[in-house]
């Protein structure tokens, strides 16, 4: 995402969160669903899109994150914004992605990796400061986030406390994934940004 005013705005929205990439309660074991699935808020899709998609590779930022220092993720959103010109081979300039992933649920406060980049088509040049990452193929439920961001927390309780442990599927070892593109108004009501759930 290249356009002055989606940066500006996403980072003073994003400022009144935790983090969009927070990580999230640790799902229950799943049984298959026995009762209707639960009705959802209007700020989610009710029923994910089931989609099977290839490894990933991108290049961008890579950081480790507590629940003590989750703040700090907007400015990693910012300093990646800032410096994603240099990024060559970009698969769509419409297009950033947020991946969380290294999960630990085990000490006393979640810890978890997080990545904010784009897609390329080739790793031939890596910027100074940058890391290439690679998003493991995986199955994932595809859920749209209507709405402004300061809603995500609605959107993310509805997914793993009440569509998961209901859906049949078991939460994956994969990446979470966030896709952000031409979609996407942080403060608009028309906003949609979209979220994948890696599932088995």
């Amino acid at each position: 995402m290249k356009k002055t005013t989606i940066i500006i705005s996403f980072f003073l929205s994003m400022i009144l969160l935790l983090s969009c990439a927070c990580p999230r309660p640790k799902p229950m074991t799943n049984m298959p669903p026995e009762h209707p699935m639960p009705k959802a808020s209007k700020t989610v899709s009710p029923l994910p899109e089931i989609v099977t998609m290839d490894e990933m590779t991108m290049i961008g930022k890579e950081r480790d994150f507590t629940q003590e220092n989750m703040m700090e993720i907007p400015m990693m959103w910012m300093d990646f914004m800032g410096q994603e010109d240099q990024i060559q081979n970009i698969a769509s300039n419409t297009e950033a992605w947020g991946a969380s992933y290294n999960m630990d649920y085990s000490g006393p406060s979640i810890s978890f990796t997080y990545f904010v980049g784009a897609e390329v088509t080739s790793t031939d040049f890596v910027p100074e400061g940058m890391i290439v990452h690679v998003a493991p193929a995986s199955k994932y439920a595809k859920f749209t986030h209507y709405g402004p961001l300061e809603d995500l927390p609605t959107t993310y309780d509805y997914i793993y406390n009440q569509w998961l442990p209901q859906s049949g599927y078991n939460a994956g070892s994969g990446n979470e994934l966030e896709l952000y593109n031409q979609d996407f108004n942080p403060s608009g009501m028309n906003s949609k940004m979209y979220i994948f759930i890696p599932i088995q």
